[in-house]
């Protein structure tokens, strides 16, 4: 059975009614097609986290208020607008069970960006000798007892690196009173902060997960930045991957598109078991 899209629509019919009320001109003008599209786009991973958990202090909650309208979208259908319906076919029993599991009233699930078993794969872009080549990173969040968060360098994808770099000694941070991590909030950015991560050499070890070098394809990518093979240009693309609800995963991607269905959305998902789910953590994290 698959969702209809006429179906899915009505998901965002009462978010129109916000800005119906603001202009009566708000479908037909420029400028209205344009605010309509701010609202419904998942502008960043943390409106992501939002909708999921139906935060009451959410952003498309303050639009609502802005404009004196009673928010009366509950958590289920908030969960079913996050999925991507203009370029996969979804399983409407699928989906259902999903949401039925995440909004159990006895036992609610909830995202947390603070909590382990969620990751970034960041899909980056370096020159390598004289060419240009593409090697996945995962990143993860990690925190410490005072609090405080950052992201941190855990794992590095197969690449062409693999056929290539001798690995040599680990160098050990110069600078041991200097403070150097990855900003907690560098995915706003498209980690574009991973430009100074990489010319920082002298202290690149403080970047990375403690277990780093316990996992696949890290010596040699770590070695090949090191000496200057491997230098960063850009991140092309990033996908998320949801390990936090018990008995599923799902991946998140950004769809850019002039449609209400867009921005950071669920690209797949499916339903595992802990097993499975401990062979899928171990596959992304090339352990």
């Amino acid at each position: 059975m698959k969702i209809p899209w006429m179906k899915i629509a009505c998901i965002f019919s009462f978010l129109s009614f916000v800005l119906c009320k603001a202009s009566g001109q708000v479908f037909v003008n420029d400028a209205g097609t344009r605010e309509k599209h701010f609202v419904y786009e998942v502008k960043q991973i943390d409106e992501f986290f939002e909708r999921f958990n139906n935060d009451s202090n959410s952003y498309v909650r303050k639009v609502y208020n802005t404009y004196h309208v009673t928010f009366k979208l509950d958590r289920t259908a908030l969960i079913k607008s996050l999925f991507d319906y203009e370029t996969h076919s979804w399983d409407a029993n699928t989906i259902n069970s999903f949401v039925e599991s995440v909004t159990d009233p006895k036992l609610p699930l909830r995202l947390d960006f603070y909590h382990d078993n969620w990751f970034a794969e960041a899909n980056c872009r370096f020159q390598f000798n004289a060419s240009t080549i593409q090697v996945p990173i995962i990143l993860r969040i990690r925190t410490n007892n005072n609090g405080g968060a950052k992201w941190v360098i855990a794992a590095v994808k197969p690449s062409p690196l693999q056929q290539d770099a001798v690995v040599t000694e680990i160098v050990t941070s110069k600078n041991k009173n200097k403070n150097n991590f990855i900003n907690p909030e560098s995915h706003t950015n498209n980690f574009i902060e991973l430009q100074k991560v990489f010319e920082d050499k002298e202290n690149l070890t403080d970047y990375l997960d403690a277990n780093f070098f316990d996992r696949k394809n890290s010596n040699v990518f770590y070695n090949a930045v090191l000496k200057n093979k491997l230098n960063f240009i850009t991140v092309r693309d990033i996908k998320y991957h949801y390990l936090q609800i018990t008995g599923w995963i799902f991946t998140v991607e950004y769809f850019p598109r002039e449609a209400l269905n867009s921005g950071w959305l669920i690209s797949s998902m499916k339903q595992v078991s802990a097993t499975d789910k401990e062979l899928y953590k171990q596959k992304l994290l090339e352990e």
